[in-house]
């Protein structure tokens, strides 16, 4: 049986403010350094239930950092897997949902029609062909092992769509909080969930931007079980 783990980044600035990033680096904030600490003890308890085999992150920094956490935790360095590279906007990253909604009105496109690009940029087609080559790759390589993913939102969702929903126009109902962890297997029978989305591993006050202080953070951030 292959199961997958999969973990999304910590939140980084341009999650607060509802940018898109894509392709862009955007340093993790200080809530998601915590979140990134936080997975990396919790992912030594699972690695303990089930030995990590395999350990890949996407090259972008924000994954990076998260999987530093991580690597410190279970002592694995992962290798860099251009596959899970987040969605690729082009020339339209670094702009505000709000705006890709009211100027160019972009999910109305990718409705419309999902093999619209931006310029210099993937379609949601594209885009879902790379995820599902990517883990399909994985699986072969890898077959009856545990293999650990530090990717991103959009990967994430476009995998557990296909996957676990009704293909990849089923993307939204799958979207994951920054460092959720999420457990899939295959058997002869196809995938199954084990565990999705799953953050009772963070600090209640980094589960959402808007909860609390930093310094009510840096209180729960001391390495105890919070809400397990």
């Amino acid at each position: 049986m292959t199961k997958l783990i999969i973990v999304r980044h910590g939140e980084t600035e341009a999650n607060v403010r509802q940018v898109w990033q894509g392709s862009l680096d955007a340093p993790l904030t200080r809530r998601g350094e915590i979140q990134a600490q936080a997975t990396g003890r919790r992912m030594a308890e699972l690695n303990r239930e089930h030995p990590v085999d395999h350990f890949y992150v996407s090259p972008l920094p924000r994954a990076q950092s998260t999987a530093a956490a991580i690597a410190a935790a279970i002592g694995m360095e992962p290798e860099i897997y251009a596959g899970v590279s987040e969605f690729d906007l082009g020339d339209w990253e670094g702009r505000t949902f709000v705006d890709l909604k009211e100027t160019e009105d972009l999910w109305n496109r990718w409705a419309a029609d999902p093999t619209f690009a931006p310029p210099s940029g993937e379609s949601p087609a594209t885009f879902a062909e790379r995820i599902e080559q990517a883990f399909a790759d994985l699986a072969a390589e890898h077959p009856q092992a545990t293999i650990l993913v530090v990717t991103h939102g959009g990967v994430i969702s476009n995998l557990l769509a296909r996957r676990l929903g009704v293909g990849p126009q089923d993307w939204r109902n799958w979207e994951s909080h920054n460092c959720a962890i999420t457990v899939i297997e295959q058997d002869g029978s196809g995938w199954r969930s084990v565990l999705v989305n799953d953050i009772q591993h963070l600090p209640p006050a980094a589960r959402n931007q808007e909860d609390a202080s930093l310094y009510e953070l840096d209180e729960q951030n001391d390495g105890t079980d919070h809400e397990r």
